[in-house]
């Protein structure tokens, strides 16, 4: 699988890219035939003292497009609840596709 990763406003460091692959990569134990990722990482301020950081990722996979987008005042809070919100979806339509072919 290809994980293509950008940030918007955030400075993408090895150690953020390291994380978000591990994470992100876990979903392919669910579904091998994953073509690609896109991960993108923002930051956006707030109205009080405090930034939120946002995780979007949408997974290619044959025949369904997922996406999924996760907020919140920590970056890697964030990455962790894309992953296991990805996670679900994958669950979710592998389970779906089992389904059909029973």
């Amino acid at each position: 699988m290809k994980i293509i990763i950008s940030g918007k406003q955030l400075e993408m460091t090895e150690p953020i890219k390291e994380y978000v692959e591990s994470k992100i990569s876990k979903i392919t134990k669910y579904l091998e035939n994953i073509n690609e990722t896109h991960v993108t990482l923002t930051v956006e301020p707030t109205k009080s003292e405090g930034k939120i950081y946002k995780a979007i990722a949408t997974v290619y996979a044959p025949n369904k497009t997922l996406r999924q987008e996760e907020s919140d005042p920590d970056l890697y809070a964030a990455i962790d609840n894309l992953s296991s919100g990805l996670e679900r979806q994958v669950r979710k339509y592998k389970e779906k596709m089992k389904d059909r072919t029973e």
